[in-house]
């Protein structure tokens, strides 16, 4: 892409591992990457492995860093929670919309650590 100015954004739809490398790879190459979730947070299963076959490596070992590196990536938005209700138009020209679920905390404060989730009364929140 050297010499070339990029216009526009992309959507990269799910957080797991290669959503997240998708929009990394997209983000350094100048795109502003919007990534959607349908989950509260990235990493997806891998994020809740202990070990990784073949190499039997700590999985967020591996994942870990990608995770950190896409929340302070400046070309990342991260849309977690969220689904798509409608795509309109063509190739290279087209618009999204989306569903936020509701939230009971306020997003700007979360940490990630799931406390909420934890003390929350209602079974199947996150579902």
């Amino acid at each position: 892409m050297e010499g070339q100015t990029v216009i526009g954004s992309t959507l990269v739809v799910g957080g797991g591992v290669a959503g997240v490398k998708a929009a990394l790879d997209l983000a350094d190459s100048g795109y502003y990457v919007y990534l959607l979730e349908k989950e509260p947070a990235i990493g997806g299963i891998m994020s809740q492995l202990d070990k990784t076959f073949p190499t039997i490596d700590c999985s967020m070992c591996i994942l870990a860093p990608y995770l950190v590196e896409t929340a302070r990536h400046p070309n990342i938005e991260l849309v977690t929670y969220s689904q798509i209700e409608k795509v309109e138009g063509k190739e290279g020209a087209f618009r999204v919309s989306v569903k936020n679920k509701a939230r009971s905390i306020k997003l700007e404060d979360c940490t990630g650590c799931r406390a909420c989730v934890d003390a929350c009364p209602v079974e199947n929140i996150v579902n």
